[in-house]
């Protein structure tokens, strides 16, 4: 801990938990702010000094103060459409739900199409038919993702004018539907301004979001905010190339025009094989509930390995998404290729999901310098433990290689994680109950699954902050509680460190302060 020169603080911070990112436990202390950077940071009885007429004091117990989070991996475009339209989420039929889409289309201009979102599939008795919106709706198209975004009910108008079917309705393949609705930038602003909102209530200050081509549009309101100095967290940002191959000329400008501290570029996302769970992602070996199939889903790796290694020759970072093995043995194969090709890892690539990594591939991304992007939280898709999905995959005795957080950390790979969202919404409580007791939803099993390949609690808050901060090359400005750096801050309602893993999962943040300013405040409760 330490201080700079002797003046009075717009914001102090005391507890006797303050996780800097520089060690592996919280102490007792205060920290300072001043304008958008940390002033100082130093032992309880050292506070007064730097206490002003106007210096707003927060006294904290045992809550736990650490820097703020950074979600290496989002997709705004898929929150907005899961809250963009007309909600459905308190429907109990479909035919309830038709008669709210009609009376929303009434107040459209005419031609504007119909979005909706929230419907429930078991409390709808099932999935809905697209008759009833052919018949109410025939001239304009319909789309309405479900709850779980697994299903999206629509028109035939809209699956032809989309080019996606209800049951196929990734983010990728909505691509054109996401291109329409970010056309409307007021619209697309409101989304985006109230998803800051969501993400400083989970202690959020930084984000890598991933967009689709040149970004449709989104790229201008952000800019446009950041311009007005409105944009609250920060955004890093890589695109991934879905209507249009992979536009380097295109990449090399975002480098330009965007390096920086809160709107940056971080080159491209792109997708390799499939999912595990469903037999899509790409095995070295069969899997063992389905004997002869290493995969369900071709993957052209010429051309990925073509599309990289010109990425990386334009200066472009890249981040392939792998979840199986043989998939991210072909990433790294890629990226072996690139570091001879640029002599180094300097763009800092990386590789996300690692689901399913071959120990020697962990070894091989160390020596690399492979950065990992991994969704702390993923074993919570899982019921339970009895109802997961691993064991059944590629049998018992492979099964502890499933989710292996400790090998990557002791292959010294930098690990940062991130959420895909909306496929989760950030909550650090919840990637400790995971990645840390290892436990499912259920709570089982007793003693956490494969719990020697889990990490430290110090671990994890430091792949939620230092190591994506790193992963964007903004290590020098956050990432970690230090006098000169970036006031980036979230505070829990506990000490992460010292609560039960049973009780975990309810904890929440209570302040966060992003580059200086107060974005959440729920304090109240602790005065």
């Amino acid at each position: 801990m330490g201080s700079s020169s002797n003046s009075s603080a717009d914001i102090l911070l005391v507890s006797n938990a303050i996780f800097t990112g520089l060690s592996n436990e919280p102490e007792a202390g205060f920290l300072a702010v001043r304008g958008n950077k940390i002033l100082a940071i130093g032992p309880v009885e050292d506070k007064d000094m730097w206490i002003g007429p106007k210096t707003k004091v927060y006294s904290f117990h045992d809550q736990l103060i650490m820097p703020g989070v950074h979600d290496n991996h989002v997709f705004f475009t898929g929150y907005m459409s899961l809250h963009y339209g007309v909600d459905l989420s308190e429907t109990s039929s479909p035919e309830e739900a038709a008669e709210l889409l009609l009376h929303a289309a009434k107040e459209l201009p005419e031609g504007k199409n119909v979005y909706a979102f929230g419907w429930d599939a078991e409390a709808w008795g099932g999935s809905p038919n697209s008759k009833l919106l052919d018949d109410m709706f025939p001239d304009r198209p319909v789309t309405a993702i479900n709850r779980s975004k697994s299903e999206c009910w629509m028109n035939q108008l809209a699956t032809e004018r989309y080019k996606f079917t209800p049951k196929e309705c990734s983010a990728e393949a909505r691509a054109l539907l996401l291109r329409e609705m970010l056309s409307d930038p007021e619209a697309v602003e409101s989304a985006f301004l109230s998803f800051c909102d969501e993400m400083a209530k989970r202690g959020v200050t930084s984000i890598k979001d991933i967009q689709f081509d040149d970004s449709y549009g989104l790229l201008a309101v952000l800019q446009q905010l950041e311009r007005e100095e409105r944009l609250p967290l920060r955004v890093h940002f890589a695109l991934e190339p879905v209507l249009e191959p992979l536009n380097t000329k295109f990449g090399a400008e975002c480098k330009r025009i965007y390096p920086g501290d809160h709107l940056r570029y971080q080159g491209c996302k792109l997708m390799v094989d499939g999912v595990v769970a469903d037999h899509t992602g790409d095995m070295l070996e069969p899997y063992a509930d389905m004997p002869g199939v290493t995969g369900l889903k071709s993957v052209d790796y010429d051309t990925l390995e073509q599309t990289v290694l010109e990425a990386d020759r334009h200066g472009i970072k890249c981040c392939l998404t792998a979840e199986g093995d043989a998939a991210i043995r072909k990433c790294v194969d890629i990226y072996e290729k690139c570091r001879k090709q640029s002599g180094s890892n300097q763009l800092k690539h990386s590789i996300s999901d690692l689901e399913y990594p071959h120990p020697d591939d962990l070894r091989r991304m160390g020596e690399l310098e492979i950065y990992a992007e991994v969704y702390a939280q993923i074993l919570l898709l899982n019921p339970s433990h009895h109802e997961a999905y691993m064991a059944a995959c590629v049998g018992k005795a492979k099964e502890s290689r499933f989710h292996n957080y400790r090998g990557i950390v002791d292959a010294a790979i930098p690990l940062a994680f991130g959420t895909d969202l909306p496929l989760f919404m950030t909550s650090v409580p919840d990637s400790i109950y995971a990645a840390h007791a290892r436990l499912f939803p259920d709570g089982t099993p007793e003693g956490g699954w494969q719990r020697d390949r889990g990490l430290s609690i110090a671990e994890i808050l430091k792949a939620w902050t230092i190591h994506g901060a790193s992963h964007c090359g903004m290590e020098e400005l956050t990432g970690t509680l230090e006098v000169g750096k970036l006031a980036d801050i979230a505070v829990f309602d506990r000490n992460l460190f010292t609560v039960e893993s049973s009780a975990i999962r309810s904890a929440e943040v209570v302040l966060t302060i992003a580059n200086g300013s107060v974005r959440y405040d729920q304090c109240s409760r602790w005065s």
